[in-house]
Formats: C-alpha cells, sequence, structure tokens
C-alpha cells in the first residue's frame, strides 16, 4: 500500500530553548511513519542554529530554512510551503511541542478515514513527563452573535482547558470540531491550495483564520484523540534563556497584536467593541510579562510596576518600556529554569492499560490515569 506523502513543517512559535527537546522527538517517530521535514529557523541564537544545521546533515530528509531575523509564524510556514509542493499532507507543529508514539500515523488514518482537510490531536500541556500534565485543546467552541450594520461578536471556548488529563471523567472519541490551533496540525495540501495563510496572522490568530476558511469552503476539521502531543507552554515550564528574550517580545508585541486584530475584525466583520477583545488582550498582557514577573519578588516595586502596568488605561508603549526595564534590571543571566528532564528519552510510549488508565511503557514510568 502507497502511504500518503507528508511533510513536517516545524516552525519556532516564542521560545527557541526547547528546540532541541521538541525535534528529538519528532525524529524518533520516523521510524514508525515516514516523512520529509522542512525546519523554518528565524534568528535563533549560534547555539541552536549550530544544532539544527547539524540534524540537518545528519538527515537527508531534513530541510533547514535560515533568516537572521525572527518570523511571524504564517510568515514562517508560507516560507516552507514551496518545498512541499509534492505532499498529500502538511503536518504544521511548533518548536515547544512533544509528540508521543503513533502521533502521526493517527492523524493520517483519521483524514484518510473522514476525508477531512485539518486534523488535530489532543493537545495536553506542561511538563511531558508530568502526572499532572493538563488539557490544552481539546475542543474549540465557535460562535457568532449578530450585531448591528451587518458587524458581530465573536466567542471561542476551549473545552476542558486546564484540567489535569488524570481527572477526566469520560472517554474522548474521533470527532468534528469547530476549530483546532496550530501548535500541531496536519492540513490536507489540496485544501492549503486554495486557503491564504496571511503573513499578518501571527500565534494569536493564525489557527483561527485558517479552520474559519475551511468552514466557509464546506470542508471537515476533526480531532483524533488517540494521538497526542504535549504544549510546553510557559506558565508550566517556565524554562527562559537569556536569548529567547527578544524573540518572545517580539512574537507578543502590542503593535503587531492590534495589527492582527485590525485585520481579523476586517476579514470576518468582527464588531469593534467586541468583549471578546480586551480579554486577548489581557492574556497576551499576562503572558508577555511571564518572564519579568518570575525575575522578581512579590511585594517589590519591580513586580508592583509590572502588575500596575497591566491595567487598560496603560498605554502600550509605556507598558512595554516598562517590562523591558524590568528585565535589563533583573533577569538573572544565567536564565530561568524548568524541571523539564534534558535526558528525556523519546518516544514517549503511552498505550492503553487496564481499568482505563494510561501506561508510559518505559521503566519506572510515572502513570496518567484517564477512563
Amino acid at each position: 500500500m502507497i502511504l500518503p506523502h507528508v511533510a513536517i513543517i516545524v516552525i519556532q512559535r516564542e521560545r527557541f530553548s526547547l528546540t532541541e527537546l521538541s525535534l528529538q522527538s519528532i525524529l524518533v517517530e520516523r521510524e514508525r511513519y515516514p516523512f520529509e521535514l522542512i525546519y523554518v529557523d528565524g534568528n535563533s541564537p549560534p547555539q541552536t542554529q549550530r544544532y539544527l544545521q547539524t540534524q540537518a546533515n545528519q538527515h537527508d530528509f531534513m530541510t533547514v530554512i535560515r533568516r537572521d531575523r525572527y518570523l511571524r509564524a504564517n510568515e514562517a510556514r508560507n516560507l516552507a510551503l514551496p518545498l512541499a509542493q509534492s505532499a498529500d499532507y502538511i503536518l504544521f507543529i511548533d518548536n515547544d511541542v512533544i509528540v508521543e508514539r503513533g502521533w502521526l500515523k493517527s492523524l493520517i488514518d483519521c483524514a484518510e478515514a473522514k476525508q477531512a482537510a485539518i486534523v488535530a490531536p489532543l493537545i495536553l500541556q506542561g511538563n511531558p513527563e508530568s502526572p499532572d500534565v493538563e488539557i490544552h485543546v481539546l475542543s474549540i467552541q465557535t460562535q457568532f452573535h449578530p450585531r448591528q450594520r451587518d458587524k458581530r461578536w465573536f466567542e471561542q471556548k476551549q473545552l476542558l482547558y486546564g484540567t489535569r488529563l488524570r481527572d477526566v471523567n469520560q472517554t474522548f472519541q474521533r470527532s468534528p470540531v469547530d476549530s483546532v490551533e496550530f501548535h500541531c496540525m496536519l492540513v490536507r495540501r489540496s485544501f492549503l491550495d486554495t486557503a491564504v495563510l496571511e503573513d499578518v496572522f501571527d500565534s494569536l490568530a493564525s489557527h483561527t483564520d485558517l479552520c474559519l476558511q475551511a468552514k466557509a469552503a464546506g470542508e471537515k476539521i476533526f480531532l483524533e484523540p488517540s494521538s497526542r502531543v504535549v504544549f510546553m507552554v510557559p506558565t508550566l515550564v517556565p524554562h527562559f534563556e537569556t536569548t529567547d528574550l527578544g524573540f518572545y517580545r517580539f512574537k507578543w508585541d502590542e503593535r503587531q497584536i492590534r495589527a492582527v486584530f485590525k485585520r481579523f475584525q476586517r476579514k470576518w466583520k468582527i464588531a469593534d467593541n467586541d468583549p471578546s477583545f480586551w480579554s486577548i488582550w489581557n492574556w497576551v498582557i499576562r503572558n508577555r510579562q511571564l518572564p519579568a514577573k518570575w525575575a522578581t519578588k512579590d511585594g517589590r516595586f519591580a513586580r508592583t510596576l509590572l502588575e500596575g502596568c497591566q491595567a487598560r488605561w496603560c498605554p502600550g508603549w509605556l507598558r512595554m518600556t516598562i517590562e523591558r526595564w524590568v528585565l535589563q534590571q533583573h533577569f538573572p543571566p544565567g536564565g530561568l529554569r524548568s524541571d523539564l528532564n534534558w535526558q528525556m528519552q523519546f518516544p514517549l510510549t503511552f498505550v492503553s492499560g487496564s481499568q482505563g488508565s494510561v501506561v508510559d511503557s518505559r521503566p519506572n514510568a510515572k502513570v496518567l490515569e484517564i477512563v
């Protein structure tokens, strides 16, 4: 049987320091399902650049595209797509995602069986080896609320977001969904030939825009929960090297976020007074401040200043200036360290065990219990 041809495109989400762990988990899975791999490197530090080039030299199926500047998410994807013209499917994945055994084949099986344009795995979040790993994206429900003058309000809900996987008392089934996220997403190449990945849409809105395009074209979007990946989200994996900071702030720069909002509003006819926008702004501010916050202490002037500039009245330029000053004054030269196991063994192997548990088959492994 001829297997569908898959091209994996890896882009850098917001940090460089998790590159090696993520790529290792992907590479060892090639024995289970063949793929070509295109890695888009936007101005990573010398150590990461050397690592990626070494991997490309060792694997003839891997290509690295290097640009000596930071790249937005869709901009990076668009650089890679011309190299994957012959692929039946494109697998987009970020460089802070760990994949579990069999993840790719499960996605392909679902796409083929359901003739879906987009298929996503169950996306977990946290430390991949922790028994407290949480759900990040199971399913995203999308609603539009009509307003005056042909405008509307936009609302999305992530089901079971932040719930520990071992506390979930239900069985996940392959199912159609409204939307999924770009952390890890399989897309049929023929659909991509008709869709548009606009460079302006970065990590904040790129997945929503593509899923709305799929829905408008009558295409199917599916969740395949037998495929699992883990997003090493900053709130649960607080690992920041000094070389991460410039890229992290670039990705969440408020001028860029404003451009994303304006384009999304115009394209999908969203009202200017949509209350969800400030909620998103608030998340962006708090997320961008994480390394500065962790580098300071409660009750100290710098921490109080950070919290004060989160207010809606604070101008974006002033907020960004304050955050930069706090990082310059307080971020430790050795960086912020997480409790990740940097000697992690791959592949991560989770198989169905007794009484509905999910058991890691490695020696002395932890158990994640679900039903």
